[in-house]
């Protein structure tokens, strides 16, 4: 009779365990799939179209005011000049990171801001008259930092500078046709992205060939290259051997002649606008889905899996306060002490880890480029 009760009671068991986990598999099931498409739809909507416009602003202002230059060289249509390029340089920040569509189409960021400068090329294209710089030899003899060397680089103080336009006009034309090109494939991207959007938004699958896949390793490689090789790794010496070279830092006749200390300027807005990319911060301040979101809902699924959104946030600040504790004028930094170059390289470094190995295995997104940095 005890047998029996006893085997009652364990088949008993047995149904609940069943039962339970069963509800439990259900509970699972019931947990809604996150929609990859709102990171798109906010990404596009709220902060690559708007940046865009923005950035075709400050370009269109700087054309006039190369314009009015050119017509007539003086110290006041100068300062315009170096003015409105700075601006443009900074909005350039936000949008560097977004190679898709139309832009991967034109090679839009290598011929935007390829540093340094090819100085022996421009002058060759100068003196020859050539124009058309579709040619890879020519990225580096174009773009933003191809208007710095124009206007900072032609001569160690403004006067010069504009005694080199009054002398010959070749230099006006060449500096006329850097912003003509620009201008143009800006127009062509902005133009695009109205049209563009839709299937972007829609390109939400999981293959290297979605929207958010791509967006996602172009945002990284940039992150990893454009911001922490380019603008601190490569000056400071990090792939040289520990040989500093201040001539290879973004903005570099500026600073290296004195008309204005703006490379660290630039570090930090690249820094803020990966930042806010990973937040899904529009320049309104509003926030909506990203990366972060994707992450913050992998890990409220799934308690096992890293919590990374606040790693990688806690990250980002150590990496603006040793960008804020950089001198203003990089080439003098590098010159000077350069440790606290290598010591915000290490702590962009942090991210890159982050983001390269950690969010992207959570997020199931595979590394679409090559590099032999071995991070």
């Amino acid at each position: 009779m005890k047998k029996f009760k006893y085997t009652l009671i364990s088949l008993f068991s047995i149904f609940l365990i069943i039962a339970c986990s069963g509800d439990s598999e259900e509970e699972q099931d019931n947990i809604p799939e996150f929609d990859r498409s709102t990171i798109l739809k906010n990404y596009a909507e709220n902060i690559i179209i708007p940046r865009y416009n923005d950035f075709k602003t400050d370009l269109d202002a700087l054309k006039i005011a190369v314009d009015d230059f050119v017509a007539n060289p003086n110290s006041v249509n100068f300062d315009k000049v170096h003015s409105q390029w700075f601006n443009a340089y900074k909005t350039w920040q936000h949008v560097e990171m977004f190679n898709i569509g139309k832009a991967e189409q034109l090679m839009y960021f290598n011929t935007m801001n390829t540093y340094p400068v090819d100085e022996l090329r421009i002058n060759d294209n100068i003196s020859s008259k050539r124009y058309e710089l579709s040619n890879a030899n020519d990225w580096s003899s174009q773009g933003l930092s191809g208007v710095d060397y124009m206007l900072h680089g032609v001569g160690d103080t403004k006067e010069k500078v504009i005694q080199k336009y009054l002398n010959d006009s070749n230099y006006g034309d060449y500096l006329k046709n850097l912003l003509a090109i620009m201008t143009k494939n800006t127009d062509d991207i902005v133009q695009d992205w109205p049209s563009y959007k839709d299937s972007f938004i829609q390109s939400s699958g999981n293959s290297n060939t979605s929207a958010l896949n791509m967006i996602t390793n172009d945002f990284v490689y940039y992150f990893e290259k454009g911001l922490r090789a380019n603008k601190i790794g490569i000056p400071a010496g990090v792939y040289s051997g520990g040989n500093t070279l201040p001539s290879k830092v973004e903005a570099y006749y500026s600073s290296k002649n004195s008309f204005q200390d703006i490379s660290k300027d630039l570090a930090k807005e690249a820094v803020i606008a990966s930042e806010n990319l990973f937040l899904g911060k529009a320049a309104t301040g509003a926030t909506g889905p990203s990366l972060k979101t994707y992450l913050d809902y992998i890990h409220a699924a799934d308690v096992n899996k890293e919590n990374l959104s606040p790693i990688i946030i806690s990250n980002f600040q150590k990496a603006k306060q040793a960008v804020d504790l950089l001198d203003s004028n990089f080439v003098d930094q590098i010159n000077n002490d350069k440790l606290k170059m290598l010591n915000a390289f290490d702590k962009l470094q942090a991210i890159v880890v982050n983001m390269k190995t950690n969010m992207l295995s959570l997020l199931s997104i595979q590394v679409d480029y090559i590099d032999a940095d071995g991070d």
